[in-house]
């Protein structure tokens, strides 16, 4: 009878490694530590690393590249810096995954569409709630409301304080135009 606590595991680090990238691409430290926590030795580990860089399965730089452009459309360059932090990736890919990702103006107009299509959607909300609710009750001015739930999602998604308020005065200039058109 086979002890069900065994020093040595049944898959080979190789085929544990292929079988991981096949599910998702990993960073190297992702592999490395999945690898290890497994009960590989640091030996074996560093071959089949060395193995998977070589065959291409394995490429940091690529993949730093890819999370970051991928994350451009929902989240703030911020963000994306920590998440690729998190992820065990150098200081210097995550810097040229960024570099060639972001621009101010490309995340300033990301920002000003998702808090455009919030707006839309709370503002509705807000109609509904006002609709339904009883008229003793106290609500927020609908404008505040809706600044103070795009701005706390806005903020959520990692942009920056500053560039949250400049976005939120765009959109009400823009509302603000709509509603009184200058002559």
């Amino acid at each position: 009878m086979i002890p069900l606590t065994s020093s040595k595991p049944l898959k080979s680090a190789r085929e544990v490694a292929l079988d991981c990238l096949s599910r998702r691409a990993l960073t190297h430290y992702e592999l490395e530590t999945r690898l290890k926590g497994k009960g590989y030795e640091s030996s074996e580990v560093n071959e089949v690393l060395e193995k998977m860089e070589k065959l291409g399965y394995l490429n940091d730089q690529e993949l730093a590249l890819t999370v970051a452009q991928n994350r451009l459309k929902r989240y703030s360059q911020r963000r994306v810096l920590q998440d690729l932090q998190n992820r065990g990736l150098a200081p210097q890919v995550v810097e040229h995954a960024l570099e060639s990702s972001y621009s101010s103006d490309v995340e300033f107009q990301q920002c000003l569409t998702l808090a455009k299509r919030w707006w839309a959607q709370e503002g509705t909300r807000w109609d509904q709630r006002i609709r339904h609710q009883e008229t003793t009750k106290k609500a927020l001015p609908r404008e505040l409301s809706l600044q103070q739930k795009v701005a706390r999602k806005l903020i959520q998604r990692g942009y920056t304080s500053d560039m949250v308020r400049n976005v939120l005065q765009t959109i009400i200039n823009e509302n603000d135009e709509t509603v009184n058109p200058s002559v």
